[in-house]
C-alpha cells in the first residue's frame, strides 16, 4: 500500500527471492522521493552517493510497495 510511504522515508528493497530477509545480500537501501497510487519511487544508494533526503540528483526507481520495508 503506497499510502504507508512518504517522501524522505528510508527504506530497504527486499527482492521477492529474499523471502522477507532484510539481511539478504541482494537487498538495497534507499530513500523515497515520491509516491503515486501504484508505486513508491525510490532513489537507491549507489557507489557515488548515499541517499539521505530523496532530493538527490539521481533517477528514482518505481518500486512495488510490497518489496519495501521502512528502516
Amino acid at each position: 500500500m503506497t499510502s504507508n510511504f512518504k517522501k524522505g522515508d528510508h527504506v530497504t528493497y527486499v527482492p521477492t527471492h529474499a523471502q522477507g530477509n532484510t539481511g539478504h545480500p541482494d537487498c538495497t537501501q534507499g530513500v523515497v522521493s515520491s509516491v503515486n497510487d501504484t508505486f513508491v519511487f525510490v532513489k537507491y544508494n549507489n557507489n557515488m552517493c548515499i541517499m539521505t533526503t530523496g532530493d538527490e540528483p539521481y533517477t528514482a526507481q518505481a518500486t512495488s510497495p510490497g518489496n519495501l520495508v521502512k528502516r
